[in-house]
């Protein structure tokens, strides 16, 4: 997906990206009609995941996440971005739905494309930021449109999907023109990135998304 440069925020991203270097490798838990790699793991060089990836396959939404704690700089940076909340031990989901169509172009059938994997991560995430607020935990949500978040006070910055997937998962990108492109390991540019921020314990987080998925199943043929 094609996201526009912004903010001192984007630079202290790809600042941050270049000085972690350390590699680590990650049980994928995609079958094999979900293109795992030959020996079921897939090499990411992040040293913040902590879950992942996986696929939720939901009526809500279909969609790749992953579950990092948030580094430091990352943390700090963000406090513009959510002003006000305390984000101690924040935890940042990253996701991705992949698309039919390659996001870099614009017709009328790839803006409806877009507009509904919006509404699918949108659903989705709705759906676990409503139950951690019920168990007095705060999480919002990005719109990937204007990086401004979806249930909190707007700060001075916005967050850039494309730098904060880089910057947390080491995900390889292309330049067009003033534009980064976004490259999935196995889906390529056809994908749509949104990002999810909790600040509730990890055990916490991943029971609510189970319990989503468990409310909302996908019927299976």
């Amino acid at each position: 997906m094609m996201q526009q440069p912004r903010a001192s925020f984007t630079s202290e991203l790809i600042h941050a990206s270049l000085v972690a270097a350390n590699s680590c490798a990650v049980v994928d838990t995609f079958n094999s009609t979900t293109n795992t790699t030959s020996n079921g793991t897939r090499n990411i060089r992040s040293t913040s995941i902590v879950v992942g990836p996986k696929l939720s396959d939901t009526t809500l939404a279909t969609l790749e996440y992953t579950i990092h704690a948030s580094p430091r700089r990352m943390t700090r940076d963000l406090a513009t971005v959510f002003p006000n909340k305390d984000l101690s031990g924040l935890l940042v989901v990253p996701t991705f739905q992949k698309c039919k169509h390659e996001m870099v172009a614009w017709d009328a059938e790839i803006a409806k494309e877009k507009d509904d994997r919006l509404d699918d991560f949108i659903r989705w995430s709705t759906a676990i930021h409503n139950r951690l607020e019920k168990l007095g935990y705060w999480s919002d949500m990005t719109d990937p449109a204007s990086g401004f978040p979806s249930f909190s006070e707007r700060g001075r910055d916005v967050y850039p999907d494309v730098e904060g997937c880089q910057l947390l998962l080491k995900y390889d990108f292309q330049n067009a023109g003033c534009c980064k492109i976004l490259m999935h390991p196995i889906w390529g540019s056809k994908i749509y990135p949104a990002t999810f921020f909790a600040t509730a314990p990890l055990d916490v987080l991943t029971k609510v998304i189970e319990q989503v998925e468990q409310e909302h199943p996908r019927s299976k043929p």
